[in-house]
C-alpha cells in the first residue's frame, strides 16, 4: 500500500507532541536545582547545534533588511520572553498544568491574528474564545494554591506572548524556510538570554548534577531541536491547522508522564478543563483550514 502524506505525518506527529508533553515534566524535575531564567538559556543554548545542523543548507539566504525587526521580535518575544515564561510557570505549579494551559497556543495565536493582521473575526473563533476561557476558569476552580495560581498567570501570559511572536513568523516563513527563521530567531534570543541567565545564576543556588545535566540536554536537543525538526516535517506533509488538530495531545503526554514521573495527581476539573480545551483546539484548526481554503479559491478566482 502506497504511503500517503497522512500515514506519513502520523508517527512524527505523535512524537513531536510527545517530545513538546514530556519537556514540562523535564523541566519540573530539576526546577529547585536551576533557576528558570538560566534553565532557559542552557535550553535555547544547546538547542542551537541541531538547529544549525537542520539549517546549514539555507544559510546562505539573503535577508531584507525590513524584514530583521521581525526575526528580532520573534526572537524576543518567542524565544526568549515565552521559554522564559513557561519555564518559571513550569517551577510555579505542576508539569501537567503548565502543558494544560499552553494548549491554548493556537487560539492565542487566532486572536493575535485577528488583532495584529485585523484578521476576520467569526462565530467560530467568538465560541473558540469562550471555550477556552471556561476550561481554564474549570482548571483554575479548585486552585487555592497562589503558587498554582500564580504559575497558571504565567503560562497564560507565555501563550499570549507566543500567539504575537507566532503572527509575525507567520509573515517571515511566507519568505524563508522555517527552519532557518527558527534558527535566527533563537539566535536573537540567546542575546537576552545569556544575560539573565547569567544574572539568575549569581543570584541564586544552582545545584549541578548528572540529572540536570542530563535534562538541560534533553530540553535543548530533543524539545526544541529534534521536535523543531519533526513538526516541520509534519508541516510540510499536511496543512497547519490538521496538524494543530493534534495539540491535545501534548497534556496529555504530560499528564500521563506526570503522573508517572512525578508522581502528580489530578482533581475532576483537570479532566474537564483538558475536554473543554481540546474541543476549542479542534474547532480553532477547523476553522482555520476553512478560511485558507477560502482565501485559495479566492486566489483562484481573481
Amino acid at each position: 500500500m502506497k504511503a500517503t502524506p497522512n500515514n506519513q505525518a502520523f508517527f512524527p506527529l505523535l512524537l513531536t507532541f510527545f517530545f513538546w508533553g514530556s519537556v514540562y515534566v523535564a523541566g519540573k524535575m530539576i526546577a529547585e536545582d536551576i533557576p528558570p531564567q538560566l534553565l532557559a538559556c542552557l535550553r535555547c543554548t544547546v538547542a542551537m547545534a541541531p538547529l544549525l545542523l537542520m539549517a546549514r543548507g539555507c544559510l546562505g539566504t539573503k535577508i531584507a533588511r525590513e524584514d530583521w525587526k521581525y526575526f528580532g521580535l520573534v526572537g524576543f518575544l518567542g524565544y526568549f520572553f515565552t521559554i522564559s515564561l513557561i519555564q518559571l510557570g513550569i517551577s510555579l505549579t505542576g508539569a501537567s498544568m503548565a502543558s494544560l494551559i499552553n494548549a491554548l497556543t493556537p487560539v492565542s495565536v487566532t486572536v493575535m491574528a485577528s488583532l495584529i493582521l485585523k484578521e476576520r473575526i467569526t462565530s467560530t473563533k467568538v465560541l473558540c474564545l469562550v471555550l477556552a476561557l471556561t476550561g481554564t476558569a474549570v482548571v483554575t476552580s479548585e486552585t487555592d494554591n497562589q503558587g498554582d495560581l500564580l504559575g497558571i498567570g504565567v503560562v497564560l501570559l507565555a501563550v499570549l506572548c507566543w500567539g504575537a511572536a507566532s503572527v509575525y513568523m507567520r509573515r517571515l516563513t511566507a519568505s524563508y524556510p522555517p527552519i532557518l527563521v527558527t534558527t535566527y530567531s533563537m539566535a536573537i534570543s540567546l542575546i537576552f538570554h545569556i544575560p539573565a541567565g547569567i544574572f539568575s545564576a549569581t543570584h541564586q543556588p544552582v545545584v549541578i548534577s548528572p540529572t540536570a545535566v542530563a535534562v538541560v540536554l534533553y530540553l535543548g536537543l530533543i524539545g526544541s531541536g529534534l521536535s523543531q525538526f519533526t513538526w516541520t516535517k509534519c508541516l510540510s506533509l499536511l496543512p497547519a491547522s490538521t496538524c494543530s488538530l493534534f495539540y491535545p495531545l501534548q497534556p496529555a503526554f504530560s499528564a500521563l508522564l506526570g503522573a508517572l514521573i512525578l508522581g502528580e495527581q489530578f482533581r475532576p476539573t483537570f479532566f474537564i478543563g483538558l475536554l473543554l480545551i481540546s474541543a476549542d483546539v479542534i474547532l480553532s484548526a477547523r476553522e482555520a483550514g476553512r478560511q485558507a481554503k477560502e482565501n485559495e479559491n479566492s486566489q483562484k478566482n481573481n
